[in-house]
Formats: C-alpha cells, structure tokens, sequence
C-alpha cells in the first residue's frame, strides 16, 4: 500500500527540513511529500526548494486553516494512504512500515494515528476523549478525579493497534478508499478539533479509529500554542463551541458561549488580582494577565472572525 506525506507548514523554518529528512530517511519517497504552506513569512519554502527538488509544493497567500491545507493535499496526491503530518513532527525509523501493517491488517480502519513521542521517546498524550460540553464545566483536576477514564490518554501500556474514541492529529493517517464516504476535513474549523470531528464521522459511518503503537513519531509538544499564547486560546474557544454547534447541538453551544466567557472573565479578574498583589514583579503573571485580557475582550467584542493565528484569510463568522 503506496503512502503519501502532507505537511501543513506556516513559518516552521527550523522544523521543516527535519521532518521531511526523517520521512526519507525511514524509506518515503521525496515525490511522495506534498508540502502546503499557510501564507509563511519566513525562509522555510526557499530553504525547502533548494534542498528538495522533487517534492510539490502549494503556496497559499494566506492562512487557510489547517483543514483547508490538509484538503489542498490531499487532492494533490493518489497514494492509498495519506500521511499528514506536523511540521514540527519526526518519524522514528520504522514508522512508515508499521502504518502500512496496520492498515493492511485492520482494513476497516479509515483513520489510523502514530503513537507519539517526545525526543527521549517517552509518551505523550495521542487518544482524547469526545468532548463533552457539560464536562468542560468541571476543572481539570475534578476530571482526573472523577472522570478517570474521560481523559487524554498516552495508552502506554497498549502495544498493538486498538481502536480508539478520537487521536490528536500530529500524525494521522488516512485510507483514501474510505474519503469516499468519509469526506475530506470539515474546512470550518480552522485550527483545533478539525480531526476529532473527522474521527466522529468515522464513527457515525462505521468505520474503525486506530492507534497503531508500532509506529512512532517525535512530536514537538505545544509549538503554535507556545508561540501564540492568546491566538490559539482563542482559536481551542472557537473550534469548540463550533463543535458543539455542529456535533452535541444548540444547546450545547449556548452552554458553552455562556461558559467560556465567564470563565475568561473570572481567570482575567484574579490574574489581575494576583499581579497587583506581587506588585508586578512576577513576569509569567503578567504574561498570563495579558493573554486573558486579549481572550476576553474577544468574547466582549462578539467574536470577531478576524482575531486568533496571524495571517488568517478573511473567513465568515462561524462559532
């Protein structure tokens, strides 16, 4: 079974040629790598066309959204199975071979993930529950608590494929028999969420979601999110009451709006507090301070559609 790669790329100059370099590395092929970039203002197409000739390449003007990239390649491959991968993502050798055996073996599995790593290859978080709105009123440590098996799991102790709720997309690989049925990412999302909403659609349809543990893949944990601290808190706000909307229904959405907005004002008020009682001098303080004022005053200012990752295309309002 023929694989492709998708790499979704935006101003990842120092990732970039790493990732494609471990895809050859484990045996890919370069003319099997198509790298979508989100309107990037960095050097990381110039430096990947000097060093690769034989890979695609499709530039967008602007950021897209993750969904649309990932469709943009999609349609510019016709492997049997399509890799996308994280730009700040490397395959561990092996990996490749281990997806093909466990495509071929679980052929009912549209969506299969690679077990994630970090650089010591230790575990990290792959498999997620459904999202829940009325979950998401519990803090964290109340979840962990009484809702044990609700979490985002490593699955350490599983070493043979097993099917799963939902997988974090960092490296998903997708069956191009099932997009018949399955269809390609929902586009309204723009960045978060977009593959758990594809894994519930699988689902729906009957089809397999699976972890395949043999394959591993280095992952660096956060990067967008560490770089744009309140744009992707604003974005996780947005895909998930879009979720709501489009999955658990109206209701869930109202609760949701509701919750997020409070919740932003109450972690606003008493970062505040807190910055004014250490008398400014606690420098992650006043950080957290300023990413939750620019989170509220989105929700305050309705939303807008605009606000969140940098060089977003002008897109509809949607959540």
């Amino acid at each position: 079974m023929k694989i492709a790669v998708i790499i979704v790329n935006y101003n990842g100059e120092s990732k970039l040629i790493p990732c494609i370099e471990s895809w050859i590395a484990d045996g890919g092929s370069e003319s099997d790598v198509v790298v979508v970039d989100n309107g990037s203002v960095d050097k990381s197409i110039s430096i990947l066309e000097n060093q690769f000739l034989s890979l695609r390449v499709i530039r967008n003007a602007c950021n897209g959204g993750f969904a649309k990239a990932v469709n943009q390649g999609i349609s510019q491959s016709c492997q049997d199975l399509v890799l996308i991968l994280n730009n700040d993502a490397c395959l561990v050798p092996g990996a490749i071979r281990a997806l093909q055996k466990c495509a071929f073996e679980h052929p009912n599995a549209a969506l299969i993930g690679a077990r994630l790593v970090d650089q010591n290859l230790r575990p990290q978080n792959v498999v997620a529950p459904f999202p829940n709105a009325w979950r998401d009123f519990l803090p964290r440590f109340l979840q962990r608590l009484f809702l044990p098996r609700g979490q985002i799991g490593r699955l350490e102790a599983e070493h043979e494929p097993v099917s799963v709720p939902t997988l974090i997309g960092a490296a998903l690989m997708v069956r191009r028999s099932a997009l018949k049925r399955l269809g390609l990412m929902d586009e309204d999302f723009f960045f978060y969420l977009e593959e758990t909403e594809w894994c519930h659609r699988a689902h729906i349809l009957g089809f397999e979601v699976l972890l395949c543990p043999q394959a591993l893949v280095m992952h660096e944990l956060g990067g967008t999110a560490n770089r744009y601290q309140a744009a992707s808190r604003i974005e996780f706000h947005r895909s998930r009451m879009l979720y709501a909307r489009k999955v658990e229904g109206s209701l869930a959405w109202f609760v949701l709006s509701i919750h997020y907005y409070f919740s932003s004002s109450i972690n606003l008020i008493s970062n505040a507090f807190a910055v004014v009682m250490t008398l400014f001098q606690v420098s992650r303080l006043r950080r957290k301070t300023r990413m939750y004022a620019v989170v509220w005053l989105w929700h305050f200012s309705g939303r807008p559609s605009s606000w969140g990752l940098p060089n977003k295309c002008a897109r509809p309002k949607n959540d």
